[in-house]
């Protein structure tokens, strides 16, 4: 069973969470903390920092788009899997997760946020949310974006989302949702639910398929502790690497991997699979132990 450890306000993770409801896959819940440390986590992932981090026994996968690349296979369904797109919709995800992402965030008056954390979290775990988000910006590498940007930014997405809608049908790549879909809709949720604004009017098409995103749901879950993903990794050992995989000269280094843009915590392990997709890296752990860390390619940088 897929193991997902994530909370509630993560607009990635409702990215999974509805796919998983999608897809019809079954998965076990395990909440964090919305800021490190997660010390659970980091026995499994090492220092990457990123929520939502999947597992499927010893084999922990980093980053929404190597998690749906799992579910798609899972569920048979090549249309959830970003790595099957072709090139401009890969281009076109991406940006709705990069770029239009930072601009729906930005786009918040951060009075709504702000009021959302206190309502949501106790005092204190609001507060340390607040100095590890500011910690994350000031030693980003992305410039930040301005609100006076963002906003304009952001309702020319929609537009731009309205107009698709009017050309494709009920969702960005025809009658069903596809990765797409997933990567669109989860910034206008993070606006809607954790952001408070209301849905923009004059968007009929963006209206109503933001309705039909959401009644997908999460689908068959189950609450899940720390110890429950400890066991499932002891309880497997990694999936075998691929030969293709192998041919790297650095496979058997010790080698960090770490994002290129911000939260720049890298993870440490031992290489034993790369390709143009994902990196592996090999983990020796206390309390679960030899776990294999899959993480992308795509704006994450290797060294060692």
């Amino acid at each position: 069973m897929l193991i997902l450890h994530h909370y509630s306000m993560s607009p990635f993770s409702e990215k999974i969470r509805l796919m998983c409801g999608y897809a019809d896959v079954e998965w076990l819940s395990v909440t964090t903390t919305e800021a490190p440390p997660r010390p659970h986590l980091e026995k499994l992932a090492g220092g990457y920092r990123r929520i939502p981090v999947a597992q499927d026994g010893a084999d922990i996968f980093c980053d929404s788009r190597l998690i749906a690349a799992e579910i798609a296979g899972a569920a048979g369904n090549a249309d959830l899997n970003p790595y099957t797109a072709d090139a401009a919709t890969r281009a076109l995800a991406d940006r709705y997760e990069g770029e239009l992402f930072w601009a729906a965030v930005t786009s918040i008056p951060p009075s709504r946020i702000l009021r959302k954390l206190f309502s949501e979290l106790t005092i204190g775990g609001a507060f340390r949310f607040i100095k590890d988000r500011a910690g994350v910006a000031k030693n980003a590498r992305l410039k930040p974006m301005a609100r006076k940007e963002a906003v304009p930014l952001y309702q020319a997405h929609l537009e731009n989302l309205e107009q698709r809608l009017a050309d494709s049908g009920d969702f960005l790549a025809g009658s069903a949702p596809a990765h797409l879909d997933f990567a669109a809709y989860h910034t206008l949720w993070f606006k809607r639910v954790v952001g408070g604004q209301p849905m923009p009017g004059g968007l009929p098409q963006v209206a109503l398929w933001y309705e039909h995103m959401s009644a997908i749901g999460h689908g068959r879950h189950h609450a899940g502790s720390a110890e429950d993903a400890f066991a499932a990794a002891r309880d497997k050992v990694p999936r075998p690497v691929p030969d293709a995989m192998s041919a790297d000269s650095r496979i058997g280094n010790e080698v960090r991997v770490m994002p290129g843009d911000y939260a720049l915590d890298a993870t440490e392990g031992v290489l034993v699979g790369i390709d143009e997709e994902r990196y592996i890296l090999a983990r020796e752990t206390e309390q679960a132990g030899t776990v294999h860390v899959h993480l992308p390619v795509a704006g994450f940088e290797i060294s060692g």
